[in-house]
């Protein structure tokens, strides 16, 4: 808390969109068995048609992950909550109940959980859209948030950056910091329609001078822990979606 409220206080003049103090991701991986992707996709897909699933105000995203180092995850499923009450209040129902107990027994046939994390999103650069399905995902360590809040800001506020086509998160990772990567402090999601969309815009984005003023920033302010990409399988809006998380 104490860095977001440094965080908004430092950038609040700067003009792009600052989330809610409430919202909360809530980040779980695994390592699917190899051939058993369907099987894990079709128990998600169980659980989410339930009843007691749609008993909450979130949106679920299941994903794929793919090139991601050392890291066994291959699929991720992601919360998204209004707050933590809401996130409280829907697993008190599912802990103990009948859907949790087909669905872990589906689970742990097919696959092995990697980690779990909680995250916050603190600000958020173009446009919010489930249109988007492929997900740059960098992992970082942060020195200085304030810094990496004000260069990002730049760089998408930049004329250089005014046709960007996809949406970017700046996420800090409020427990759950120890991942199979290293130490994550926050995370820099960039979303795009295609990884044609995305080849075409780091090809001219990466020889521009905001780009290079950004990458002189995060020299000095952090460090890339892990990089990779996922995919977005499907999502499942609960009184909820990603528009309303931005």
């Amino acid at each position: 808390m104490k860095h977001l409220l440094i965080l908004i206080a430092s950038i609040a003049l700067l003009g792009s969109t600052i989330t809610q103090a409430s919202e909360t991701a809530i980040v779980y991986e695994w390592a699917v068995q190899p051939g058993q992707e369907n099987a894990y996709a079709e128990a998600v897909e169980t659980l989410q048609q339930s009843k007691l699933a749609g008993d909450r105000t979130a949106q679920l995203q299941l994903q794929s992950v793919s090139f991601d180092g050392a890291n066994p995850t291959t699929h991720r499923v992601v919360v998204l909550y209004p707050s933590l009450a809401e996130s409280e209040k829907w697993n008190a129902k599912f802990n103990g109940s009948k859907e949790q107990n087909a669905f872990m027994n589906s689970i742990n046939e097919v696959a092995t959980s990697v980690s779990q994390y909680m995250a916050k999103p603190l600000m958020s650069w173009g446009e919010v859209s489930n249109n988007d399905t492929v997900f740059d995902l960098v992992r970082i360590q942060v020195t200085n948030p304030q810094a990496i809040a004000a260069g990002l800001d730049g760089l998408m506020k930049s004329g250089e950056a005014k046709d960007f086509p996809g949406q970017i998160w700046l996420v800090e990772i409020r427990r759950g910091q120890a991942s199979p990567d290293g130490r994550v402090t926050h995370e820099i999601v960039v979303g795009y329609e295609s990884m044609a969309e995305m080849e075409k815009w780091l090809d001219y984005m990466y020889q521009t001078k905001a780009w290079a003023n950004w990458v002189e920033i995060a020299s000095q302010h952090m460090i890339v822990v892990n990089r990779s990409l996922f995919n977005m399988l499907a999502t499942y809006n609960h009184n909820y979606s990603l528009e309303d998380f931005d």
